[in-house]
């Protein structure tokens, strides 16, 4: 569905250049999301593995996220803070902006004091 149209030269050169790029990548394309195209070469290509752990329970115990266990959440604290970077685990961190901000206010440190951290129940 096109609802805008090129109104100028240069618009007008964008919209030929997307159509053909769109020409040119193949069908079979699968989605992909929250995920880095060009890894290092030295590396396999990883699993696929779509969406992060803030929006979908991700593998944590068995692979991290590139599909070995080099990555895993050891020792657990980390993962109360790396949920969404480098950390992999099948937990979700709460909204501290919105619906949480004190979540962690009886946790000075997380490595000593992790099992102080509140349970947030939706």
């Amino acid at each position: 569905m096109k609802h805008i149209q090129a109104i100028n030269r240069k618009a007008t050169r964008m919209e030929n250049s997307v159509a053909q790029t769109q020409d040119t990548q193949s069908t079979t394309d699968d989605v992909v999301a929250l995920q880095d195209q060009q890894g290092p070469p030295q590396q396999p290509e990883g699993p696929h593995i779509p969406l992060g752990c803030s929006l979908v329970f991700s593998p944590g115990w068995e692979v991290d996220r590139n599909g070995g266990t080099a990555g895993l959440c050891q020792p657990v604290e980390r993962d109360l803070f790396d949920c969404h970077r480098g950390c992999f685990w099948p937990a979700h961190v709460p909204d501290q902006l919105n619906h949480s901000p004190d979540w962690t206010s009886k946790c000075a440190a997380a490595q000593k004091d992790w099992r102080k951290v509140d349970l947030i129940f939706p």
